[in-house]
């Protein structure tokens, strides 16, 4: 009897001894896991998936950070993407991003720059996947928080431009040929939407923004718009300084660096209503049998004289840029001297630098430019010195005031 009491209480030992050490297993999962609840997070129809969590902490040369992205209503829905909370210096820190999204298939920036990606759009049922590559040369030690919320907006400027303005369905002018006469606001349909641009010598499209005067150039498919400003910076500037010849890296260009101090001194303090966004660097190419690369942006503007806003090139993530060749050509420009639309600058001395690549040469880059008699030139070295359009984008929500003519332009509320 004294045995099988004894043995009874060794099993219930065990049995005891077992369910502390689940209770344990139990207690460090939870611990382990306590923000699982937080890492799918559904706002406003969408549903975010943080397959990484929310926090991120880096201390590696190179990192990666998943999430997805799902519209969960029967309309299109807009979302940021941006990190907040930083712990720690990003001074140097990169990142490239890699999608399903078509319009964000792969784009670069950095990462000081907190705002990776805003007003992206989404179709209904759709999910975006994302891999976020961060790249931290230095190995520094930071963390960030990453956060994606969902955008609403109810009156836009784009709104506002639209209802100003007669909707025109094609050019006037064939693309191969200046626009001279004042074309209007012109709707081209992509993948992705509408995209409206203004073309020739409009006098409607001027802005007053941050104590500057800029020129619309086109509405973007999430209804974002994109500015030029109406004149130049002061100094002139090359693409690249001859220490940096054959650099295709437009973020570590002489001119974004000098077009980030610009930023700096006069948008900074108006930073809220720019928005961090893509513009496109074609770096796509041809090679001939001899090693000469010619980028496609050269064929295509000047042979088959067919602009696009579909950048088959890399997007860079900015939030100041400078205009693409192919836009300069939608706005009224070709390699014909042009002084009667809205991109001319009267009394210039030196052509004005595009983002677009044209050639790669002996180690040497050539970039397209628009000239002071406002031609489209389609060949200058990047060492070259010429001035600089500032060009940014305002955020999908900027509300206005105003009638976009010189004397009554548009102005932020």
């Amino acid at each position: 009897m004294r045995n099988i009491y004894k043995g009874t209480l060794i099993v219930l030992g065990i049995f005891i001894l077992l369910l502390t050490g689940v209770e344990v297993h139990y207690q460090v999962y939870q611990t382990e896991n306590k923000d699982l609840s937080a890492f799918i997070r559904v706002a406003d129809g969408l549903s975010i998936n943080y397959l990484n969590g929310t926090d991120i902490v880096v201390s590696k040369r190179n990192e990666q950070v998943s999430f997805s992205i799902t519209n969960q209503l029967s309309e299109t829905l807009y979302y940021n993407i941006d990190i907040k909370n930083v712990q720690g210096s990003l001074s140097g820190v990169t990142y490239r991003l890699s999608s399903d999204n078509p319009s964000i298939s792969e784009a670069i920036g950095n990462l000081e720059q907190n705002a990776i990606s805003s007003r992206v759009a989404i179709s209904p049922g759709i999910t975006h996947r994302y891999t976020l590559e961060i790249i931290n040369p230095d190995a520094n030690s930071f963390s960030f928080e990453l956060e994606i919320k969902p955008e609403v907006v109810e009156n836009s400027f784009a709104n506002t431009i639209l209802l100003d303005n007669d909707i025109k369905e094609s050019t006037t002018t064939p693309f191969s040929a200046s626009a001279t006469d004042n074309e209007g606001l012109i709707r081209q349909s992509t993948e992705l939407g509408n995209i409206y641009y203004f073309r020739g010598n409009v006098q409607n499209n001027y802005v007053s923004f941050a104590n500057q005067l800029w020129r619309i150039v086109k509405i973007n498919e999430d209804n974002s718009v994109k500015l030029i400003l109406n004149n130049t910076t002061e100094s002139l500037i090359a693409m690249n300084d001859s220490e940096q010849a054959g650099n295709n890296d437009f973020l570590t260009s002489t001119a974004y660096q000098n077009l980030n101090t610009w930023y700096s001194t006069y948008l900074a303090e108006y930073d809220e209503n720019i928005a961090s966004t893509y513009y496109c660097f074609d770096n796509s190419v041809s090679t001939t049998e001899t090693g000469e690369i010619t980028y496609l942006s050269n064929i295509r503007l000047f042979t088959d004289y067919l602009p696009t806003n579909t950048c088959g090139g890399l997007n860079v993530s900015s939030k100041i840029a400078l205009l693409s060749a192919d836009e300069a050509v939608m706005a009224g420009a070709s390699a014909s001297d042009n002084n009667s639309y809205y991109l001319y600058v009267d009394g210039l001395q030196a052509s004005w630098w595009t983002m677009t690549p044209n050639k790669k040469e002996n180690n040497t880059m050539s970039y397209m430019t628009v000239g002071a008699n406002g031609s489209l030139i389609g060949d200058v070295n990047e060492t070259s010195q010429l001035f600089l359009r500032p060009v940014l984008t305002l955020n999908r929500k900027t509300e206005v005031t105003g009638s976009g003519t010189a004397e009554d332009p548009y102005r932020l509320l």
